[in-house]
């Protein structure tokens, strides 16, 4: 039998249109869950949620929002609600990733990382609880293995999702006796446009720039399908006594 882990639940997940959030998207949507795609590229999102309703039969709406811009994180809840009045889970997967040697990284790219990888999540967060707190219901964010062990030539990317981390971690002791519960991912290297498409750092050290997966059978490099699992576990009943928790899924790239 199909798990059913989210007949009648109600998830919003930013960051939707591609990736790692679109996998997760069309398995919660073969769960059965009722969607809400968030993401700057409007259309890519309308595809996902045309994809959703041609083969799982299930109800996904698409909505704009712009990571980067605090009045956009804070108005993504709001017409969020407006469809069905209500929140069982939220997955923060929207991000940017950039990277440069330290010493030329600018003021603006550290501050931009920054904004759309963590400071996003603090207003989207802000704003849904008392949706969550009705609901009882959780909140999954992606984080990265670079919050767990830095990473080479993107410190405001590890600075950022050590960031999710810490956050994830105090919300969940925080508003354990609510009933929400607060999780992390740590996908390691996964064949995304974030993660594959950048070029090249100049000059850069090959012997630090990349850290491949070690498990047998796998490519060095992920698949959003592999992450995919991870937050639906998370997101899902199946996860109820899990909090605070924070799954890293890198196909032991930082085992060793």
């Amino acid at each position: 039998m199909a798990l059913r882990r989210f007949d009648n639940k109600v998830v919003l997940l930013t960051g939707s249109a591609a990736g790692i959030g679109r996998a997760t998207a069309l398995r919660i949507a073969a769960e059965g869950g009722t969607l809400i795609l968030a993401d700057r590229n409007l259309a890519g999102a309308q595809q996902v949620a045309a994809t959703i309703a041609r083969d799982f039969g299930g109800r996904a709406d698409a909505i704009a929002y712009d990571a980067a811009d605090v009045t956009s994180s804070r108005r993504m809840i709001d017409n969020a609600l407006a469809f069905h009045n209500r929140l069982d889970c939220l997955i923060n997967n929207a991000g940017i990733y950039r990277r440069n040697h330290f010493a030329e990284t600018t003021g603006e790219d550290w501050s931009l990382v920054l904004a759309v990888n963590l400071t996003s999540i603090y207003h989207i967060i802000h704003q849904a609880l008392p949706a969550l707190t009705a609901s009882r219901g959780n909140v999954v964010s992606t984080a990265s293995t670079a919050g767990l062990e830095g990473i080479a030539y993107a410190a405001a990317y590890a600075a950022s999702k050590a960031g999710v981390i810490a956050l994830t971690k105090s919300l969940a002791t925080e508003y354990a006796p609510a009933g929400i519960r607060f999780n992390a991912v740590c996908p390691g290297r996964v064949r995304t446009d974030l993660g594959i498409g950048l070029a090249p750092v100049e000059n850069q050290n090959p012997q630090i720039a990349v850290r491949p997966s070690k498990l047998l059978g796998k490519t060095e490099t992920g698949e959003p399908e592999d992450l995919a699992g991870a937050f639906a576990y998370l997101a899902s009943d199946d996860a109820c006594y899990v909090s605070g928790s924070v799954l890293v899924v890198d196909g032991a790239q930082t085992v060793g």
